[in-house]
C-alpha cells in the first residue's frame, strides 16, 4: 500500500504540473532557429518576434552569425487592406530530443495462462527519451470589423523508449495459485513509445514489458509478457 500511495502522490503532482507546462518555449512559437520549406526545398531559418509581426532570416548552412541585412527573407506584419478571411499561412518545425514523465493509466493484457484479454489501471511513472518534431502553423486572420489577428497552431510527434516503475496486483489467480496472499508487487516496465502533443498535452501508445522485482517473479503470469498502453504526461524540456 506504501509503494502504491506514493506513486499516486508522483502522478498527482505530474498532472497538476501541466498548467504550468504551457508557458515552456516549447508550446509557443517563440524567437529561435526553425525548418520551414520554401520553393519546394527545406531550409533553415531564424524567427524574431516583434509586436505585431515576425520576422524571417535565412540561415546558410554551417552559418556562424547572421548578417541580418542582407539574410532577411520576408516580413510578417499584420496586413492592413484583404479581402481574405485567412491572410497567410506559413508552417516552421523545430526537431530535437525530448524528455517527458508519463504515467500509463491503462493497460491492455493479451491472454495469458487462464486469464483472458484484460485491462489494468495499475498505478505509474515511467521516463521517456525520445526524438520529437514540432510543428508551428502561422496564420493572420480578419476578425468582421476589419481588425488582423496572428494565430499559431502547435504539435508534437514523437517515438523513443520508456523505463520506470509502477505496481501490480498480485493474488492466487494471477501466480496459478503459487501464492494464497494478495498484495501489491513492484514492477519495472520498459518499451517503446508514439507520442502527439496538442499544446501542452502529451499522449500516446506503448508497447512495453513488465518485469516483477520480487521471489514471486517466475509464478507471474504476466512477467516479461508484452502489453499495450495509453500513456499521457508532462514534457520536461
Amino acid at each position: 500500500m506504501l509503494i502504491r500511495s506514493l506513486l499516486i502522490i508522483v502522478a498527482t503532482s505530474l498532472i497538476y504540473s501541466c498548467r504550468s507546462a504551457k508557458d515552456s518555449p516549447k508550446f509557443n512559437f517563440a524567437d529561435g532557429v526553425y525548418h520551414t520549406e520554401l520553393k519546394g526545398k527545406n531550409r533553415q531559418v531564424y524567427i524574431e518576434n516583434t509586436e505585431d509581426s515576425i520576422v524571417v532570416y535565412s540561415l546558410q548552412k554551417g552559418w556562424k552569425r547572421m548578417d541580418l541585412k542582407s539574410t532577411t527573407m520576408q516580413k510578417k506584419s499584420y496586413p492592413q487592406k484583404s479581402d481574405k478571411e485567412t491572410l497567410g499561412a506559413n508552417k516552421y518545425w523545430q526537431n530535437g530530443f525530448d524528455v517527458d514523465i508519463l504515467t500509463i493509466p491503462l493497460k491492455f493484457r493479451p491472454t495469458a495462462e487462464s486469464f483472458p484479454k484484460q485491462f489494468s489501471n495499475n498505478v505509474n511513472g515511467v521516463v521517456y527519451l525520445g526524438y520529437r518534431s514540432d510543428i508551428y502553423r502561422l496564420s493572420y486572420k480578419k476578425n468582421p470589423i476589419g481588425r488582423v489577428t496572428q494565430d499559431v497552431k502547435h504539435y508534437g510527434i514523437s517515438a523513443g523508449l520508456i523505463t520506470g516503475l509502477g505496481v501490480t496486483a498480485m493474488n492466487p489467480w494471477v501466480t496459478n495459485n503459487a501464492i494464497n496472499i494478495e498484495y501489491d508487487g513492484l514492477v519495472w516496465s520498459k518499451g517503446v513509445a508514439v507520442l502527439m502533443g496538442l499544446n501542452q498535452i502529451t499522449f500516446g501508445i506503448i508497447g512495453g514489458l513488465d518485469h516483477l522485482l520480487d521471489k514471486n517473479r517466475d509464478s507471474w503470469i504476466y512477467h516479461g509478457k508484452p502489453y499495450i498502453g495509453l500513456a499521457v504526461g508532462l514534457n520536461l524540456n
